[in-house]
C-alpha cells in the first residue's frame, strides 16, 4: 500500500511533522510505504527529497516567508502538492491538520481522482483552542477561518484520526461514522530515544552532577506562563532546582526567566536535532509537561509524552486531558493540579525520591517499548487503511 502523508509544518520542525514521521515509520514495520510532503525549510525553487530514517520527505519548491510556509498557508506550496498529488499515484492521502497546504491537495485527490483521504485531528484549531491565542485583526480573521474550515474539513473527509478522546467526541459530532474514526495518541520512537547513563551525559553537556535536574521540550507556547511561575515556587524550596530547555520555546522562556531574576536555574539548548534530544533528556531527573486546564489543553497530546517515556524518566504533569489519565494509571509519574504552587510542591516530591524517579523510570521505558511504541498505536490505523482502500468515497455530510 502507496500512502501519500501531507504536514503543514516544515521539515523536520513541529508537532504536526513529527507526529506525521512517527506514525510514517510506525506504519512502515506494517508494510505501507509511505511519502511525506512537508513545507521548505528555506526559501527556493527546486523540489527536495531526503531520506529521514527510512521516511521519503519531500519539500515542494517555495519562496514565500517562514511564517506562511510554516503555517501551511503559501499558495506556492498549495499549488505544488498538487501537481505532486496528481503526477504520482497513491492508494491514500493521509492530511495532518486542516490547514491550506494540506487540506486542498487532500480533497483534490479526493474529489478528483477518488483517492480515500484520512484527516488527522491532532490539536483544536478554532474556538476554545488556537483561535483563542491570535490577537489583531490578522490573527483574528485566521481564527475565523481556522474554525470553520477545521469543521468542515475533518467532516468531509473519508476518515479521521484523532490524537485525543476529547477530539474524538468532537469528530462524531461532524457525522463521521464511528468505524471511520481512529484514535492515534502519541508513542515513542525506542531505536532514537534510549536511556543513557545520568552521569555521562551531564558531564558531555556541561550539567553539574549534584544538581535536580528538570527537562522541557518542545515548541508549543500555550502554557510559557504556568511554567514560569512553577519555576518560581521551586526557586524558594530547592536552590539547586536546574531547568533544561529545548525547543523553540527554550529561548523566549531562557529570556523572561533572565528578567525575573532566576536565570540560574535555567539553560536554554534551542531547537535540537531530533536524533540528539535523548542526551538532553537522560540529563534530567524528571521530565515537565504543564498543562493548564482549558480546551486547548484538552485536545492536545503532546509529541514530548512519547519522548519522555522512552527516555526512561518519570513525568510530572496535570490533571488534564488524556495524559494525566495515562500517567496516573501506569505510574510513570506524577500529576497534581493544574496550579503552579500545587505543580511545583509534585515537582519538589519526586526530586526528593530518587528510588520512585527509577521506578518510574523504569515501567516508563517498558510502556515505550510495548503499548506506546509506534508500531503498536498505528496498527488499528493500519486496519483502517486497509478498510478505505477499494471502498466508494463517503458521503460527507457538507
Amino acid at each position: 500500500m502507496r500512502v501519500l502523508m501531507l504536514t503543514h509544518n516544515m521539515a523536520g520542525l513541529g508537532g504536526s511533522f513529527q507526529r506525521a514521521w512517527s506514525i510514517a515509520r510506525g506504519l512502515a514495520g506494517w508494510g505501507v510505504e509511505v511519502t511525506l510532503l512537508a513545507s521548505r525549510r528555506s526559501p527556493g525553487l527546486h523540489r527536495i527529497a531526503s531520506d529521514v530514517s527510512g521516511i521519503q520527505v519531500i519539500e515542494m519548491g517555495d519562496l514565500f516567508p517562514e511564517r506562511l510556509r510554516h503555517g501551511g498557508l503559501s499558495p506556492m506550496d498549495v499549488a505544488g502538492r498538487l501537481g505532486f498529488v496528481r503526477s504520482h499515484g497513491y492508494d491514500l492521502v493521509h492530511g495532518f491538520d486542516h490547514r491550506p497546504a494540506v487540506s486542498l491537495p487532500a480533497l483534490a485527490a479526493r474529489r478528483r481522482w477518488g483517492i480515500r483521504y484520512v484527516a488527522d485531528w491532532a490539536d483544536l484549531w478554532g474556538k476554545g483552542g488556537i483561535a483563542g491565542e491570535r490577537r489583531g485583526p490578522p490573527g483574528w480573521l485566521l481564527a475565523q477561518m481556522d474554525d470553520g474550515w477545521e469543521r468542515h474539513v475533518h467532516a468531509a473527509a473519508d476518515a479521521a484520526t484523532v490524537i485525543s478522546s476529547y477530539l474524538e467526541a468532537r469528530v462524531l459530532e461532524l457525522g463521521v461514522p464511528p468505524d471511520r474514526v481512529c484514535r492515534v495518541a502519541v508513542g515513542s520512537n525506542t531505536d532514537i530515544i534510549r536511556p543513557r547513563a545520568k552521569d555521562e551525559m551531564r558531564r558531555k553537556y556541561g550539567v553539574p552532577l549534584e544538581a535536580k535536574v528538570l527537562v522541557h521540550t518542545g515548541f508549543a507556547p500555550y502554557d510559557r506562563g504556568m511554567l514560569m511561575e512553577t519555576l518560581k515556587h521551586l526557586a524558594v524550596s530547592e536552590p539547586a532546582a536546574l531547568l533544561l530547555l529545548t525547543g523553540g520555546e527554550s529561548i523566549p522562556v531562557t529570556t523572561a526567566v533572565e528578567q525575573a531574576g532566576l536565570g540560574g536555574m535555567v539553560r536554554g539548548f534551542g531547537v535540537v536535532p531530533y536524533e540528539d534530544l535523548g542526551e538532553i533528556l537522560a540529563c534530567g531527573d524528571v521530565m515537565l509537561l504543564p498543562l493548564r486546564d482549558r480546551p486547548l489543553n484538552v485536545a492536545r497530546f503532546p509529541n514530548r509524552f512519547g519522548d519522555y517515556l522512552a527516555a526512561g524518566r518519570p513525568i510530572a504533569t496535570n490533571r488534564t486531558g488524556d495524559v494525566g489519565e495515562v500517567v496516573e494509571r501506569e505510574r510513570v509519574g506524577i500529576v497534581a493540579p493544574a496550579e503552579p504552587r500545587a505543580f511545583a510542591e509534585a515537582i519538589l516530591r519526586l526530586l526528593d525520591d530518587p528510588r520512585l524517579c527509577e521506578a518510574m523510570g523504569r515501567r516508563a521505558r517498558a510502556l515505550a517499548e510495548t503499548r506506546y511504541s509506534w508500531h503498536a498505536l498505528v496498527e488499528p490505523l493500519h486496519r483502517l487503511y486497509q478498510l478505505l482502500v477499494g471502498t466508494a468515497p463517503r458521503r460527507a455530510q457538507e
